[in-house]
């Protein structure tokens, strides 16, 4: 008997997902831990492959299976250079590796020329003009993701630290922040992540008339605006804007960019199962 199946499979540093669907039918999705293929390829492929034999046993299949399957994984850190070939070998089965930003988009526009602009914890650009595909950004936290909640979240850390210093005048998120840094920010930025950065969004979504949020949030506003304009985004094409960040932040762009926007169609989970059902 003839069977297609088709597996998507989106993973990030925070976890991964899988979804699974046999003969065009019902869609079996599993989740999983952290898949970053570049700071901890051993890790992903454990998280991949238990998360995938999930979406099996759900689907009533099992691992000698997957010689009928095609497999499409969008996966963080595979934009590097060789990044996705090199993790392509570590799995039993065929699959098709791109980076996380690729199944994004494809989840976001549904196939269409358009641009994304994602700013979640960290941040990417990504169009498709007439068939060829432009990104920039998503470098990580230590390089880039410029707008990011991450990036946001140092940034107003680092002007608290200037209240402090008298060289802006008092703000109420400032002594906030401070606060739920200790004991100094000095310290406590030597061991936070990019999440921990990040969750200081929250902190500051409780003072929006601040000096410091506003001058954050025109900061990221100015990295998405100028974000798209590097990417080549054409007026009157679809443009989507994702993340948390960029949702609260979208409908403040200048009217030119804002008349294209449009909500994602989906996820890049929905995004990695289409690239599937479009191998041969």
């Amino acid at each position: 008997m003839n069977r297609r199946i088709d597996i998507g499979i989106d993973g990030g540093g925070t976890g991964c997902r899988v979804a699974l669907s046999v003969n065009g039918g019902p869609v079996h999705e599993t989740t999983g831990g952290p898949a970053n293929i570049v700071t901890d390829p051993a890790g992903a492929e454990a998280a991949i492959r238990l998360a995938l034999g999930a979406a099996l046993a759900a689907a009533g299949l099992d691992l000698a299976d997957l010689q009928d399957a095609r497999i499409c994984a969008g996966l963080a850190g595979g934009r590097l250079a060789g990044a996705a070939d090199r993790f392509a070998t570590r799995l039993p089965y065929l699959a098709y590796v791109v980076d996380d930003s690729v199944t994004a988009f494809e989840g976001a526009l549904g196939g269409r020329d358009g641009s994304l602009a994602s700013l979640g914890t960290g941040s990417f650009f990504i169009a498709k003009q007439n068939g060829v595909i432009r990104h920039h950004g998503g470098w990580g936290f230590q390089l880039g993701d410029e707008g990011g909640a991450a990036w946001a979240g140092r940034l107003a850390l680092s002007l608290s630290l200037r209240v402090s210093d008298g060289r802006m005048p008092d703000d109420p998120l400032a002594h906030a922040l401070m606060q739920a840094c200790t004991p100094h920010p000095v310290l406590w930025a030597q061991t936070a992540k990019p999440g921990d950065f990040a969750d200081l969004m929250h902190i500051m979504g409780a003072y929006p008339e601040s000096p410091i949020a506003q001058k954050v949030q025109g900061a990221v506003l100015q990295v998405l605006v100028e974000g798209l304009r590097d990417l080549g985004h054409r007026s009157g094409q679809p443009l989507v804007v994702t993340g948390g960040l960029g949702a609260r932040l979208a409908p403040q762009l200048p009217a030119g960019l804002a008349k294209d926007l449009c909500p994602p169609q989906g996820r890049a989970l929905d995004g990695a199962l289409q690239l599937a059902r479009g191998l041969p």
